[in-house]
């Protein structure tokens, strides 16, 4: 037989209620947006190990648009993107 306390509920189960976490908590945007605003030329790494190069023109919740300097525009989904960094922070 389980130990009740208060209000017929286990010992240490307390009142309150966890929430679940948020699944978007807005960051990805503010990060996204300084970049764009900035200029800053991005490296985007994508899920099968293609590297490409550019300046982010665009973004939304699903995609990214990348200004290259050699080549035409780039829009690339976030779901096919491995890592997203700035350039030059890796040295």
């Amino acid at each position: 037989m389980a130990v009740r306390g208060r209000r017929g509920k286990p010992p240490g189960s307390g009142g309150a209620r966890r929430r679940a976490p948020q699944e978007y908590t807005g960051k990805e945007a503010d990060y996204l947006l300084r970049q764009k605003e900035s200029r800053v030329p991005m490296k985007v790494t994508l899920l099968d190990g293609t590297i490409v190069r550019g300046v982010i023109e665009y973004f939304d919740q699903d995609m990214l648009k990348l200004t290259r300097p050699e080549g035409p525009h780039f829009f690339v989904r976030k779901s096919d993107i491995r890592y997203l960094e700035a350039e030059g922070s890796d040295e």
